[in-house]
């Protein structure tokens, strides 16, 4: 069973949320990030790796010897940190994106499922 935190909106139901490592979001990435409607963090996620690209591919070009390999490396962490934080941090991004948008935090739930930590909720109330 793992960790669910269930949340209530007046007009848009329930959503419920795993908490920590998000397997979607280590798979997906920024696909994930647009499918639960993260804009704000899509388009950071867009500019890093932009960013990325343009002050770490320029210099790959020319860097020979060591500063090619340390250069290498750099570039290695960084993408991998692009791949891997929304991992980590996606599910606490999307429940802050919930509570911005009016929904509240009605259970605390160990369940199997999405679907069944929100069955949880509505039958056995907030708590």
């Amino acid at each position: 069973m793992k960790p669910f935190h269930v949340y209530q909106h007046p007009i848009h139901g329930f959503e419920a949320v795993k908490v920590g490592f998000s397997w979607p979001a280590f798979a997906f990435g920024i696909f994930w990030m647009l499918a639960k409607k993260l804009w704000k963090i899509f388009a950071l996620w867009i500019a890093l790796y932009v960013g990325a690209e343009l002050v770490l591919s320029a210099p790959m070009e020319v860097a020979e010897g060591a500063a090619g390999w340390l250069l290498g490396g750099v570039s290695f962490a960084v993408y991998l940190a692009l791949w891997l934080v929304p991992a980590f941090k996606g599910n606490a991004w999307l429940e802050k994106h919930l509570l911005r948008r009016g929904f509240q935090l009605v259970r605390r739930t160990n369940s199997h499922t999405v679907d069944a930590a929100i069955a949880e909720a509505i039958t056995h109330g907030a708590g």
